[in-house]
């Protein structure tokens, strides 16, 4: 918390406007306060006091309390907001799903580098982190991927010099040992080999169950009853890019497999309950053959609105709404509208920071009557966030209506329009 290393005046205001990027926001952070200083699953003004917290709800006080890892950057090639948020992704993706972690960017040297500062009981299941080779070896390749993906450099000798140690042997050992690494890679080249094309490979993921995200023309895919996305070119290799895949679908030609369906484990649950409706009805029965069949039935509405309709139908509704809100609080000019916006943005803002610290106690306790207060404050949440909305498209809708005026009056002229209103 040192202000000497994590604040530089001329980044305090870049800092700020760090936490508006759009790659940021998808991370999940709320802004802080302090500058270059950010926390996981802990607040960040009091780390220490929740770090504890977490240690004695699963009494596991004793032994090594945390850890210290360290990120550090070529001298002149990274500014103090990207390293920041570099050092916010790795510390994500190693250890967010488990443990507190306060991440902090020093700027006070040449080589502007980021200390991580990890909780060494996990606050979800009360484990011990366990800090071995492996666990190293994939903080570094984290690393490394994250840095050339921003376009920086990394070390290029992999085996220490002094304990000749490789890593990425271990790296190599660690996704080996995963059983989710395992079997995604499997069912990657499974889809691979048996794909006509790169949207027949997508295709065949979906109903195996992963979902397949492109984000920077790179793929990271996530089984649905899995938290964590792989990225799959960083875990596994070059031979799983984009460009990759696509030649490896048009020279690979393995037979297809009728039911790929099978690959995916949420499959044989929607199996068992079609089965238990077979025996109970004939149109149960009808549904299953259908299910086996791939041709389940849907149900479809039997009145048609055109799409055109449907357009005007939700134009009215909006329109309904915007007067009501400015109605109920008697809104008459465009600065009472802005001042009234303001004041439910400041309202959201308090929302979020209170179920912030409803999630943090929660992730603690799991009491469910924080869970109810955390459910009443995101009713809230959705309701102001309706009205911010309706506020911003009075705003636009009114910016169009002037436009519409003025040009119409260009084009018949201001006295002759005066003179038809007399």
């Amino acid at each position: 918390m040192n202000p000497e290393k994590t604040i530089k005046d001329n980044d305090n205001e870049r800092y700020h406007e760090l936490h508006n990027l759009e790659e940021y926001k998808d991370i999940g952070f709320n802004e802080e306060e302090s500058c270059y200083i950010s926390s996981l699953n802990c607040s960040t003004h009091r780390a220490y006091e929740d770090m504890i917290d977490t240690k004695k709800q699963y009494n596991k006080k004793g032994g090594i309390l945390g850890f210290h890892a360290f990120q550090s950057f070529k001298e002149g090639e990274v500014t103090p907001d990207q390293a920041h948020l570099i050092g916010i992704k790795l510390a994500e993706e190693m250890w967010g799903d488990r443990f507190e972690v306060v991440v902090t960017t020093h700027v006070n040297t040449n080589h502007i580098h980021n200390h991580f500062v990890i909780n060494s009981v996990s606050y979800k299941d009360g484990k011990k982190y366990y800090d071995n080779r492996e666990n190293l070896a994939k903080f570094r390749h984290l690393s490394d991927c994250l840095c050339q993906e921003h376009g920086l450099s990394v070390l290029e000798e992999k085996t220490c010099a002094k304990s000749k140690i490789n890593f990425a042997n271990y790296y190599g050992n660690y996704v080996n040992r995963s059983n989710y690494h395992t079997i995604t890679k499997e069912d990657l080249d499974r889809a691979i080999s048996m794909a006509y094309s790169y949207k027949d490979f997508l295709n065949l993921m979906s109903k195996m169950g992963y979902e397949v995200t492109n984000r920077y023309n790179k793929l990271s895919i996530r089984r649905y009853n899995h938290k964590k996305n792989i990225r799959i070119e960083r875990a596994f290799g070059l031979d799983y890019s984009i460009s990759e895949i696509e030649r490896r679908i048009e020279n690979t030609k393995a037979p297809r497999i009728p039911f790929i369906e099978v690959y995916n484990p949420d499959f044989y649950k929607k199996l068992k309950q079609y089965r238990k409706e077979k025996s109970k009805s004939l149109y149960g029965k009808y549904k299953y053959y259908c299910f086996i069949l791939k041709s389940v039935p849907k149900q479809h509405s039997n009145k048609k609105v055109s799409s055109y309709l449907k357009e005007e139908i939700k134009r009215m509704e909006e329109l309904s709404e915007q007067t009501k809100l400015l109605s109920s609080n008697e809104i008459r000019t465009k600065e009472q509208l802005l001042f009234y916006k303001d004041s439910i943005n400041i309202q959201i803002s308090e929302l979020e920071a209170k179920r912030h610290n409803l999630w943090i106690k929660y992730n603690r306790t799991k009491n469910e009557d924080i869970k109810n207060d955390i459910s009443v404050i995101k009713n809230e949440l959705n309701s102001l966030r309706k009205k911010v909305t309706l506020c911003d498209g009075i705003i636009k809708r009114s910016g169009e209506v002037e436009e519409n005026i003025e040009e119409f009056e260009k084009s018949i002229g201001k006295g002759k329009l005066k003179d038809e209103l007399k």
